[in-house]
């Protein structure tokens, strides 16, 4: 990994299936989806504020410099590494809030926002010893 100075860049890292493209899971490699109503106006309000978005992928940065080309957002940075960063968007997340006994309700709570509804990812997690 490049020696960034992530704070002085002011890296904002935007994931892209699920955030910037259109998801519904796993298709394959070269299947992405549009673009989110939104996304393009919202990494040129980024740039035009100062901060550097950088998108990261488990996908070819290559495959995602070219979808980002294709739709007319701006030349950015993609990476599947993940940088230090001010801050992490990303549509499979759960914020720790230093509580890990609260942790365990949050992962069971958790779903991402494009999922079919049918079961939670983490129902068979085991309470906390309390």
């Amino acid at each position: 990994m490049k020696n960034r100075e992530w704070h002085k860049e002011k890296i904002v890292s935007i994931d892209f299936d699920g955030v910037l493209s259109q998801y519904n899971g796993w298709e394959g490699e070269d299947i992405t989806g549009k673009p989110i109503k939104g996304a393009k106006e919202f990494i040129l309000r980024l740039i035009e504020s100062g901060y550097k978005p950088v998108v990261f992928t488990t996908r070819n940065p290559e495959l995602i410099s070219s979808w980002l080309n294709e739709f007319g957002f701006p030349d950015i940075e993609v990476t599947n590494t993940k940088y230090p960063s001010l801050v992490y968007i990303d549509d499979r997340c759960v914020k720790f809030d230093g509580d890990f006994s609260k942790l365990d309700s949050d992962l069971k709570d958790y779903d991402v926002y494009w999922r079919k509804k049918d079961n939670r990812i983490f129902d068979s997690l085991k309470d906390s010893k309390k």
